[in-house]
């Protein structure tokens, strides 16, 4: 199993949330979101890489919206309407920005997982997916939250530099 869920105050079940996106569903450890908010209205930059749909204001920061599901160059061109942005904590990298948002294309919900309720899916992984999963008859995601908070750290970077 993933570093990506991780088990709960001794017990035996996952607090998680499942963020449906275009062409899958996230599977997120709950600690990793901070808020589920509706869409807004984004700032989108003339000059951005095909996963950035743009920044919105939240809390008095401006931060980066993920259209996550085009980290995988099969889903190139694939979008759904977004229906409500899912705020992140930092998960993995100290020096990423402390929040971004994930685009979701339905209203995430929560579900308390047991290990026995995860099984391993077979199924190709692009760069920003860990494992892919059977959450009862679904099959859901968990995302490399390192690499995308690496890839949000790096355009962070640029435009400093640019």
């Amino acid at each position: 199993m993933s570093t990506a869920i991780a088990l709960g105050d001794g017990a035996n079940d996952l607090a998680c949330v499942v963020i449906p996106t275009p062409g899958e569903q996230l599977l997120l450890p709950n600690i990793s979101v901070a808020e589920i908010v509706p869409w807004k209205r984004l700032n989108v930059p003339s000059q951005r890489p095909d996963w950035l749909m743009g920044y919105v204001g939240w809390r008095g920061q401006t931060i980066p919206v993920l259209h996550i599901s085009q980290f995988d160059e099969r889903n190139a061109g694939v979008t759904g309407q977004p229906r409500c942005l899912v705020i992140m904590n930092r998960a993995r990298n100290p020096a990423a920005p402390a929040f971004y948002a994930l685009a979701a294309t339905g209203l995430p919900r929560m579900v308390q997982l047991t290990a026995d309720d995860l099984t391993s899916a077979s199924r190709e992984l692009s760069v920003a997916q860990v494992m892919k999963v059977n959450v009862g008859t679904e099959v859901a995601t968990i995302p490399d939250l390192a690499f995308i908070e690496e890839q949000i750290l790096q355009l962070k970077q640029a435009q400093t530099e640019g």
